[in-house]
């Protein structure tokens, strides 16, 4: 399961409590989050100065928000939605990679054609008057405690799934401490039938990505409400996520291949990453420019569309070179040479060995993790539309950076118990993780 042995007494005590403490401080962290947006004028410094007088109790009793029978039907009626065009929208159908236990699942990607078709009854739905085109930008803190409250949900049935009856034993991991088994243990692929992928469809369609697309039309909206114009920087924001959304989809079965198509397990970590945290900090640039209206210079805003653009191109490209030269098992020219490769092989929790490549050309020859560092950059320049005026609409690039540092850590961690001395051939081949020169 490539998973790093955990030994010893006081390193079972650290992972439980470090467990522990992100399965409840992430909520409250997004909570606050959401709290210094609605309540505070989106200033993370006075929000901070409220709760340490008041104290955490009392702050989050006064300020946190409630939910609605009307945000719990909206957001049941969401997910229900979105399950049909799940399971009956065609699409291809494609294998996915090997996973730990030798198996490969089947996956229809029909992503593009739930997001086209989401949109389109949001905006037809919208234009004849059947619903508020804000409505998601008006009842925000409503619907955010519904998802949290959908994600308490999916954590508690797939945890104990996996303790009763998981789809493969082999593929789930359960190491006996609660909190870490509850966090980022548990089943691989957890599945409803033969297509209907619970990691995929929560992490690509309910809260995930595809959600993004109307929270930011939403928002949009209620700036033109608000303030009887849609600025520059909120039409940049919006295109930029629509550009990574429509991106992800239209290369779907790249998603099978990364660290949490692959490698994560269905817990706490995936399920509350993708449904909430995603929603509520992955579209704070939206967000905020509803209520503050902003405009950068023509000369910045063409800045932060460069510095998009450029880390967009980089992910975009990486993920290509590596997916391509898997698929044809090393045989291509990357930059119009040969394709270096080192070979390496791996073992299965069926006992079985296979073999696979590790490419060291093109941006996989710069950097060992040449994605992340798109990743990080597109990020960055989608923030920065909205000025310096106050930090938390910065939040997604922080958070994206320090998930991309912590991820390098962790990939090598897994590949160097899975290829042994061959991933060791290849770092000794691609020195630098991320940034040549620096990390």
């Amino acid at each position: 399961m490539y998973e790093p042995p955990t030994t010893g007494r006081a390193a079972v005590i650290l992972n439980e409590a470090t467990s522990f403490l992100l399965v409840t401080t992430s909520p409250l962290f997004c909570f606050f989050c959401l709290i210094a947006y609605s309540d505070f004028a989106s200033s993370l410094y006075t929000a901070a100065a409220e709760l340490l007088y008041r104290g955490p109790v009392t702050f989050f009793s006064s300020y946190l928000p409630r939910t609605s029978a009307r945000a719990l039907a909206g957001y049941a009626t969401w997910i229900l939605f979105q399950a049909l065009l799940y399971r009956f929208l065609p699409g291809p159908v494609r294998l996915g990679p090997r996973t730990c236990g030798g198996r490969r699942l089947l996956y229809r990607l029909n992503g593009l054609a739930a997001w086209a078709t989401t949109v389109a009854a949001a905006v037809l739905a919208a234009y004849g008057g059947y619903v508020d085109p804000a409505v998601i930008a008006k009842n925000w803190g409503e619907l955010f405690v519904a998802a949290s409250m959908y994600c308490a949900l999916l954590v508690t049935v797939f945890y104990v799934k996996a303790r009763a009856w998981p789809d493969s034993r082999g593929e789930t991991l359960l190491t006996g401490q609660f909190w870490y088994d509850l966090f980022n243990g548990g089943e691989l692929h957890p599945r409803t039938g033969r297509l209907f992928d619970w990691k995929h469809f929560n992490a690509s369609r309910t809260g995930g990505i595809l959600l993004w697309t109307l929270i930011d039309l939403s928002f949009a909206s209620w700036q033109y409400e608000l303030h009887d114009t849609v600025t520059s920087t909120m039409i940049a924001a919006v295109v930029f996520r629509a550009i990574v959304v429509v991106d992800f989809f239209w290369y779907e079965h790249w998603f099978l291949e990364t660290l949490d198509g692959c490698h994560e397990r269905f817990s706490f970590y995936s399920i509350y990453g993708f449904a909430a945290m995603m929603p509520l900090l992955w579209t704070l640039q939206t967000q905020y420019l509803a209520r503050h209206p902003f405009e950068l210079s023509r000369p910045a805003l063409a800045i932060a569309c460069l510095l998009f653009a450029a880390g967009f191109l980089l992910n975009h490209d990486a993920n290509g070179q590596r997916t391509l030269a898997r698929r044809r098992a090393g045989v291509l020219e990357i930059w119009g040479r040969p394709a270096r490769c080192v070979r390496a092989q791996y073992a299965t929790a069926d006992g079985k060995l296979h073999h696979t490549i590790l490419l060291c050309s093109g941006w996989w020859g710069v950097a060992r993790h040449a994605n992340y560092l798109g990743s990080a950059l597109y990020t960055l320049g989608a923030c920065t539309v909205c000025g310096t005026g106050r930090a938390l609409p910065y939040m997604e690039a922080v958070l994206v950076l320090g998930t991309v540092l912590h991820r390098c850590w962790r990939d090598e961690a897994k590949c160097r118990v899975k290829y042994g001395k061959a991933w060791d051939e290849y770092c000794a081949l691609v020195r630098w993780r991320m940034l040549p020169g620096i990390y």
